[in-house]
């Protein structure tokens, strides 16, 4: 994978005219905007997104509110499949995927806790669900893992799995134990365990930020949660994990 950004993004007025020299989708998530594509125009909304080719001149208008989810990516990384469907048109009706996949990332970034590799971690899930908007359950399964190992400590239910997934929840249940050989609430439970050890060996955060922002109701929910998945307390690991040689 190339270099690949993922940003929300406002658009106010008449901002200049501009080309970039990479590839530029732009998913609106609120509001509505004008915008003319080498000479196309369309009106953006939740509806209705662009694929902008590199060095391709495009000049916004907006009166109102609006925000979109903007992917910047080298050219490399996207498929001729994908360049294909936007060579007669850069305008595109947003699928249902791909609208939940943007909502999704929109909170990602709204939190302003997206990491470096994030953009990177984007990229193929969301250019994947452009190129083939009916993909298969296995291919949806994938894309939600991914999604969730991005950021586990978004507030994921069974529920809003099996929703993004686009099956009941029996059928989640079933496939995922098929696929990965473990239920869907054991694998995000020990996802957001793995998170919580990362946090409490790698940064400064207080135990009780760190139990807040894994949705714990205090650090005494997450002393309980960590000594009976793995028999000990948050203080005593992170204390553990500051005496070993470095």
């Amino acid at each position: 994978m190339h270099d690949a950004s993922v940003h929300l993004r406002s658009y106010r007025g008449n901002p200049p005219d501009e080309s970039h020299p990479f590839v530029q989708i732009v998913l609106p998530v609120a509001g509505t905007f004008e915008i003319d594509v080498g000479g196309r125009q369309s009106a953006l909304s939740r509806s209705i997104g662009t694929l902008i080719y590199r060095q391709t001149s495009h000049e916004l208008s907006s009166s109102g509110f609006n925000r979109s989810l903007i992917l910047d990516i080298d050219e490399r990384a996207i498929s001729a499949q994908l360049l294909d469907k936007f060579s007669s048109s850069p305008f595109f009706e947003i699928g249902q995927r791909t609208a939940m996949l943007s909502r999704h990332m929109a909170d990602v970034l709204q939190k302003g806790e997206q990491d470096k590799t994030s953009g990177k971690a984007w990229a193929p899930i969301l250019i994947e669900s452009l190129v083939d908007g009916k993909a298969d359950t296995l291919t949806r399964l994938r894309s939600l893992r991914a999604m969730i190992e991005i950021d586990p400590f978004m507030p994921w239910s069974i529920e809003r799995m099996a929703d993004q997934v686009g099956v009941s929840l029996s059928r989640l249940q079933a496939v995922f134990r098929d696929q990965f050989d473990e239920t869907p609430h054991l694998w995000l439970a020990n996802l957001r365990m793995e998170k919580i050890c990362r946090l409490l060996s790698n940064s400064p955060l207080p135990i009780a930020e760190i139990a807040d922002r894994a949705g714990f109701s205090d650090q005494t929910a997450l002393t309980r949660a960590m000594k009976n998945a793995m028999g000990t307390t948050p203080a005593a690991y992170r204390r553990a994990f500051s005496q070993r040689p470095q």
